[in-house]
């Protein structure tokens, strides 16, 4: 199934676009690299396709932002105030079991009922990851996952980046390629 069909897109803010794609298409379950130099676009496009900025010029079909459709995590984690299982629960919708799941999957349990204040950024980051994919996205749009997590924190990410269940889509922006298995769409520097 195909999530987001893009075609001479220009992405940016107001009238002035930061970086044009031609053409390209994200499907159920694929696992995009988006690279490119500091400034190419990448965290744009990722809001764009998130439903944050508008498109600038030219066709784009992407999910809805929100639970089942784009869900956008910011590379400097945003919590609300509370535990991380109230946060991730807040992703789930309130279902108890996915939250759980999730907690589990960015290997968060032993924080998660801790104060979100108390976290460190690399906590914080689990914290928000969690929520994310407890909120059953069809497209996950990571910006800079790998922001101050530690050994343990990127294995679990890999892990969930690899083996999450169902046909969840999920981009980041990499500045280096480690995973062979990712579709790499380029982005030109200015």
């Amino acid at each position: 199934m195909t999530l987001v069909t893009a075609r001479a897109l220009g992405v940016g803010y107001g009238t002035t676009v930061v970086v044009s794609i031609p053409e390209f298409v994200i499907a159920a379950g694929d696992r995009l690299a988006i690279t490119g130099a500091n400034g190419s676009g990448k965290t744009t496009l990722l809001k764009t396709l998130a439903g944050l900025l508008p498109r600038v010029a030219g066709e784009l079909s992407a999910p809805p932002p929100g639970r089942g459709g784009a869900v956008y995590v910011h590379p400097a984690p945003f919590l609300f105030v509370g535990t991380g299982d109230e946060n991730v629960l807040l992703g789930a919708h309130g279902d108890r079991e996915a939250a759980r799941r999730a907690i589990d999957a960015l290997g968060a349990a032993a924080f998660s009922r801790a104060d979100v204040r108390t976290l460190s950024h690399g906590q914080r980051q689990r914290i928000a990851l969690a929520r994310a994919i407890a909120a059953a996205p069809a497209l996950l749009l990571v910006d800079e996952p790998e922001t101050g997590l530690d050994a343990g924190g990127l294995e679990a990410w890999s892990t969930v980046v690899a083996t999450w269940p169902g046909a969840i889509a999920i981009a980041v922006p990499e500045h280096r390629i480690q995973n062979t298995e990712h579709r790499i769409l380029r982005l030109a520097a200015r």
